[in-house]
């Protein structure tokens, strides 16, 4: 069996048994209810940023709005992909082209928005708009690890 076909199950090389005895399906559903929690904290904590940008400049709070909303879409379209893989129900080529697409997609938008309306500071904001979900999913995350851990 190759490394690439070893199942996570079967403990890692040399160091031993890793699996958790946590309950699979409590975890799975703190997954999904963090992934729902996270996107709409997402939406949350960035409305009011993106007034404010909008007040100040509006190609500004397009970039930030659009990067938030794009950055929850990609977030949660990659973990589906994720899951998918997981399960055996999607093939690996095919879950590499589907991520090259996404990024190609959510990399191109903010560049054409900055080069129609002539703002390329803006798309500083694009990034943080984007990157915003998936900061807020660490820290969720490293918040139930500790407080499993502890």
């Amino acid at each position: 069996m190759t490394l690439n076909a070893r199942n996570v199950e079967e403990g890692a090389l040399l160091g031993g048994d890793n699996r958790s005895g946590a309950d699979p399906t409590a975890d799975v559903l703190a997954y999904h209810a963090r992934k729902r929690l996270i996107s709409v904290r997402t939406l949350l904590f960035l409305a009011p940023l993106v007034a404010l940008a909008t007040v100040r400049n509006p190609v500004a709070g397009l970039q930030l709005g659009l990067g938030g909303v794009l950055g929850v879409l990609n977030m949660l379209a990659t973990m589906r992909a994720n899951e998918r893989l997981l399960d055996g129900r999607s093939n690996r080529a095919i879950f590499a082209l589907y991520a090259q697409a996404r990024i190609f997609a959510v990399g191109i938008l903010p560049v054409a928005v900055a080069y129609r309306f002539g703002e390329y500071p803006a798309i500083a904001l694009y990034v943080a708009g984007f990157f915003t979900p998936l900061a807020l999913y660490a820290l969720a995350y490293h918040r139930t690890v500790r407080r499993q851990g502890a």
